[in-house]
C-alpha cells in the first residue's frame, strides 16, 4: 500500500475525474458559489420564493407587487449560485484536480495545491464582488431605473388613507379615502379639540345638545324612510299594489321628463322612443308587460327626488310618489322572479333602476356597491360583457345598441361605486369585449333596423353623446382605481404624473367638445351647463381621487399633484358659478348638485380645509397652542405655491369656498344623507386653522355650533328645553377597540361630552356612553 503523501506524476482521466467526486461528496456540507443566469424574477428572489417564471409570476400576482425581470447582462441577472446565504464560507479541502482527456494526455505542470488554492482565492474574490455590487444596486433589486428608489418612493400614511372600525371584535367596516372619519385623521388639532376635555361647560353643553338633535334627526330620517306597511304586507297581487301607488298621469309625465333629461344621459338604461310608447300605451288602458311598473316606479322614484329637497319622503304627499313603498314593492318583484325571468333584458334595466332610486333614500355607498355587483354577474351571465358582434347571427343590431349602453352604464357605476368606497371595482380591464355604444340618438334606431347608421361627430349633441365621451375615458379611470388600490406597492411617483397629466388633458379637451356659446335661451343655456359639468365631473372625481392620498399624506409629492389636486377641489365647488341664482329654476339645479355632488363636495372641502392649515401653519412663527404635530416645510411651501399659482386659488378664495358649502350643509341639515358629523367635524376644522389665538379660534367654533343648533330646531319644530328633557344615554354596548387607529397621544383624553358632574369613569363603564357620534374611529349608528 503506498503511502498517503506520494503523489503520482500524473493520473487517468477517469481516476481524476473519480478523485474529484469523492472530494465533492466528502465536502458536501458546503456549497461552492458560481455565477449563473438568475430564471426568477427579482422580487421572488429577493424574498427567497419560487417563482414559476411566468410575467407577472404567481407569487408577484399574490401579493399585488411589480414584477420585473433583470435584464441580459445586468448585474442581478447572475446568481450566486445558492439559495442560502452562508455567514462564512466553510474552507476548502485540498483536492487533486486534473482535467485529462485521454490516455495520452500530460497533467499541467502547476501543482495539484497550487491549483485549488488559486481557485478558492479566485472564488472567494468573485464572491465579494458579486455581493458588492448587488449592495451597491438598490436600484436594480427594486426594479427602477433610478439609485434613489427607496428614498422617493411614496409614503402616505395609512390614517389618512383608509380605516377598519370593529366593534365588539365581530362587527367591522371598512372606509376609505373620501370618508369623514379618515378625512379628520389630516386635522390633529381640530380631532384633539373635539377629544378634550378642557373645554368650557358652555362648548360641552352644546356639544350635547346636538348629539341629542342628531339623534332626533336620525329617528326621524328612519321613520320617512320606511315603507307604509299596507301597501308592503297586503297579499294583493304585487302588479295591482304598484298600480295603487302609482301618481296621477300629470304628476308621472313631470317627474318622467325630470328623469329622461337629469339622468338618461351618462347613465343610458332606456330607448326613450320606445319607453314612450309603452307608456302611452299604459294609461290609454293596453296592458304592458310585467317589467313596465317596477321600471316606471324606479324612474318616479329618482324623478321625484330631483325636484327638490324633502320630495317623496312623506306618506300623505299627493303630489308625487312616496319613494320608500315604491322601492320597496320594486325589490318585492324582483325578489319573486324565476328561472328564465332573471335573464330578460327589462329585469337588467329593472334591476339598474331599481338601485337607483334606492340610492336616493339610502346613502350607504356599501350598500350600493354590494348591489351593483349581484347586477354585474347578472349582465355577465346574460353575455352582456362580449361584444354583441361576436354573435351577429343572434343579435339584432337594435338590441345589440341596446345591450352596449346598458353594459357601459354598468361600467359607469361600478368605476363611481368603487370609487367612493374605495374599494376594487367588480369589473377591470380586459374583462369584457363590448364596444362603446356610437354616438346617436335613440330616433336613429329602431327595432326593425338592418343595419346601424354611421356614429355622428362627438362634438354634435344626442342622446348617447355624454356616454359614448365618457366611455372613451374609462380606461384611465379603470387605471386609476387599479393605481388606488395598490397605493402601498408603488415605487415613485411617475405613474401618478403620467396618470394624471392624462385626466387633465381630457378636461381640457371638454372645452371643445361642449364650448360656451352666448344664447339668451334659458333651456339652452341649462343643457349645455348640464352636459359640461357630467363630463367634467366624470374625470374631475377620478382625479382628485388619484391625487389625493399624495397630495395631502405624501411630504414629498411634486408640485404637479399638489397643484392639480387643489385646482380640481376649487373646480369642483365652482360649478354653479356659472348659473344665475336669480333665474328661474335655479333651485332645482342647486338641490340637483347638492344632492349628487354630496360625497365629493364633503372631500374636496376637507382638502382645501388642509391647504389652508398649511398656509396658516407658514405664515404663523409661533407653535401651535393645541401642539399638533405639524408637516415638514416643504409640504407648507408647496401648499402655498399651489394657493398662489391662481386667482382662482387664492387663501381668501378658499375660506370663501368653505364657508360656503358650510352654509349649504346647514340649510340642508333636515334633508336624508345630511350627517351632522361631518357638519360639525367640518365645521370644527375649518374654524381651527383660521388664524388668530386660542380664545378667538374657540369663540368661532363656539359661534359655529350655535348657527348648527339654531338649524336643528327649526327643521324639528323645537326648542331647546324640548331637547334638553331628552336622554342622552343610550342603550350599553360594547366599547369599540380599533388597534388600527388608535392614536398612542390620545389614549388617556377624556370625552369632551362627560359634564363635571360625571364622575371619574372607569374605562370599562366607558361603553354605557355614545361614543359612536364624535368618535371618528368607530361605527356610524344603524346596522353594519
Amino acid at each position: 500500500m503506498a503511502d498517503s503523501t506520494d503523489t503520482p506524476p500524473s493520473i487517468s482521466a477517469h481516476d481524476g475525474i473519480t478523485g474529484y467526486s469523492n472530494g465533492a461528496a466528502g465536502a458536501s456540507h458546503r456549497s461552492v458559489k458560481r455565477p449563473r443566469p438568475v430564471k426568477s424574477c427579482l422580487e421572488c428572489r429577493r424574498r427567497k420564493l419560487k417563482c414559476d417564471r411566468l410575467l407577472p409570476c404567481t407569487q408577484c400576482q399574490k401579493s399585488q407587487r411589480t414584477c420585473r425581470y433583470a435584464a441580459d447582462g445586468d448585474v442581478a441577472s447572475t446568481s450566486d449560485g445558492s439559495d442560502v446565504e452562508t455567514p462564512e464560507r466553510a474552507p476548502k479541502r485540498n483536492c487533486t484536480l486534473t482535467t485529462g482527456q485521454g490516455p495520452g494526455y500530460r497533467a499541467s505542470p502547476v501543482p495539484p495545491h497550487a491549483s485549488a488554492s488559486m481557485l478558492d482565492d479566485h472564488s472567494l474574490r468573485i464572491e465579494r464582488l458579486e455581493k458588492l455590487l448587488l449592495g451597491n444596486t438598490p436600484s436594480v433589486t427594486a426594479g427602477s431605473g433610478s439609485t434613489s428608489t427607496r428614498q422617493s418612493r411614496p409614503i402616505a400614511s395609512a390614517l389618512t388613507i383608509r380605516g377598519l372600525t370593529v366593534k365588539g371584535g365581530l362587527r367591522t367596516r371598512f372606509f376609505g379615502q373620501s370618508s369623514t372619519r379618515v378625512l379628520v385623521n389630516l386635522f390633529d388639532e381640530a380631532k384633539e379639540f373635539m377629544f378634550s376635555s378642557d373645554n368650557s361647560s358652555e362648548i360641552r353643553e352644546k356639544f350635547m345638545t346636538i348629539q341629542k338633535i342628531h339623534k332626533a334627526l336620525q329617528e326621524e330620517h328612519s321613520k320617512v324612510t320606511a315603507p307604509i306597511t299596507v301597501y308592503v304586507d297586503s297579499m294583493t297581487p304585487i302588479q295591482k299594489r304598484m298600480a295603487d301607488v302609482l301618481p296621477s298621469r300629470p304628476v308621472c309625465d313631470q317627474l318622467l321628463q325630470i328623469y329622461l333629461n337629469g339622468s338618461e344621459s351618462l347613465y343610458r338604461v332606456l330607448h326613450i322612443p320606445s319607453f314612450m310608447s309603452q307608456y302611452n300605451l299604459y294609461w290609454q288602458g293596453n296592458p304592458q308587460s310585467d317589467a313596465f311598473l317596477p321600471q316606471l316606479l324606479s324612474i318616479l322614484c329618482v324623478g321625484y327626488r330631483f325636484i327638490g329637497i324633502g320630495k317623496g319622503q312623506y306618506q300623505n304627499d299627493r303630489e308625487g310618489i312616496h319613494m320608500p313603498t315604491a322601492c320597496a314593492l320594486v325589490r318585492a318583484w324582483l325578489d319573486g322572479l324565476r328561472g328564465k325571468q332573471l335573464v330578460e333584458f327589462s329585469t337588467l334595466q329593472a334591476e339598474i333602476l331599481q338601485m337607483m332610486a334606492q340610492r336616493m333614500i339610502r346613502t350607504q355607498n356599501q350598500d350600493s356597491w354590494t348591489q351593483l355587483g349581484l347586477i354585474v354577474r347578472m349582465a355577465m351571465t346574460m353575455g352582456l360583457h362580449r361584444d354583441p358582434g361576436e354573435f351577429a347571427h343572434k343579435i339584432l343590431p337594435f338590441w345589440a345598441e341596446q345591450r352596449r349602453k346598458v353594459w357601459y352604464t354598468i361600467l359607469e357605476f361600478d368605476v363611481h361605486m368603487s370609487m367612493q368606497c374605495n374599494l376594487p371595482s367588480c369589473i377591470r380591464e380586459g374583462d369584457f369585449t363590448c364596444l362603446p355604444p356610437r354616438n346617436l340618438n335613440d330616433e336613429d334606431l329602431h327595432p326593425t333596423v338592418v343595419e346601424l347608421p354611421p356614429p355622428k361627430p362627438i362634438e354634435q349633441d344626442t342622446d348617447s353623446r355624454i356616454q359614448v365621451f365618457a366611455a372613451s375615458t374609462l380606461a384611465s379611470r379603470f387605471k386609476v382605481l387599479d393605481l388606488i388600490n395598490r397605493i402601498d406597492s408603488l415605487d415613485d411617483y411617475q405613474q401618478v404624473v403620467d396618470l394624471g397629466s392624462e385626466l387633465e388633458r381630457v378636461l381640457d379637451d371638454i372645452k371643445y367638445v361642449v364650448p360656451r356659446e352666448h344664447t339668451n335661451d334659458m333651456k339652452e343655456i341649462r343643457r349645455q351647463w348640464m352636459t359640461r359639468v357630467v363630463l367634467d365631473m366624470n374625470c374631475r372625481r377620478p382625479l382628485l381621487a388619484l391625487y389625493r392620498p399624495f397630495a395631502l399624506s405624501c411630504p414629498d409629492a411634486p408640485q404637479q399633484i399638489m397643484t392639480g389636486y387643489l385646482r380640481s377641489a376649487i373646480m369642483l365647488l365652482s360649478y354653479l358659478d356659472d348659473l344665475d341664482p336669480g333665474a328661474p329654476g335655479y333651485e332645482q339645479f342647486w338641490h340637483m348638485h347638492h344632492l349628487v355632488l354630496k360625497q365629493d363636495i364633503l372631500q374636496a372641502t376637507f382638502g382645501i380645509c388642509y391647504y389652508i392649515k398649511q398656509a396658516n401653519n407658514r405664515s404663523s412663527s409661533h407653535s401651535s397652542t393645541w401642539g399638533s404635530n405639524t408637516r415638514s416645510v416643504s409640504v407648507e411651501e408647496a401648499c402655498a405655491i399651489a394657493s398662489e399659482s391662481s386667482i382662482l386659488l387664492s387663501l381668501p378664495r378658499l375660506k370663501g369656498a368653505v364657508e360656503k358649502v358650510l352654509e349649504t350643509m346647514i340649510t340642508r341639515i333636515k334633508e336624508i344623507g345630511t350627517d351632522m358629523k361631518d357638519l360639525i367635524s367640518l365645521m370644527v376644522v375649518f374654524h381651527t386653522y383660521q388664524g388668530g389665538n386660542l380664545e378667538q379660534r374657540k369663540e368661532a367654533i363656539n359661534q359655529g355650533m350655535q348657527s348648527i343648533l339654531d338649524a336643528g330646531f327649526q327643521a324639528l319644530h323645537t326648542n331647546r328645553e324640548n331637547i334638553a328633557s331628552m336622554p342622552l344615554m343610550p342603550t350599553p354596548v360594547p366599547l369599540p377597540m380599533n388597534a388600527f387607529q388608535t392614536n398612542a397621544s390620545m389614549m388617556n383624553m377624556q370625552p369632551f361630552m362627560m359634564t363635571p358632574d360625571v364622575p371619574n369613569i372607569l374605562p370599562d363603564d366607558l361603553g354605557i356612553w355614545d361614543m359612536e357620534f364624535w368618535n371618528p374611529f368607530t361605527v356610524q349608528p344603524g346596522p353594519t
